[in-house]
């Protein structure tokens, strides 16, 4: 509706294409392209790393906790055990 002058209001406007408007906003665009391409960052995919591991075992936990209170966690054999997977590891 057209308000025309101070007593004026006049009917609807005609109805109109959007292909004018729809063609301008698309006007300088492209269609993807086999050269587009996503690049996922090393942070992506540490952060996908870490949503993966277990839960923790809070029992487990608590017992290593204890047993490093009273001074009996650390062992010859537990230190050589951890070198050893550590060794692995990194070869």
């Amino acid at each position: 509706m057209k308000i025309r002058g101070p007593a004026g209001v006049g009917g609807a406007d005609p109805i109109r294409s959007i292909e004018p408007l729809r063609t301008k906003a698309l006007k300088g665009t492209r269609p993807p392209s086999a050269a587009d391409r996503v690049e996922i960052s090393e942070m992506a995919r540490f952060l996908d790393r870490i949503s993966r591991l277990p839960d923790i075992r809070h029992e487990k936990v608590d017992a290593v906790r204890r047993e490093i209170a009273k001074g009996t966690y650390v062992t010859a054999e537990k230190l050589a055990k951890a070198i050893d997977n550590l060794l692995a590891e990194l070869w």
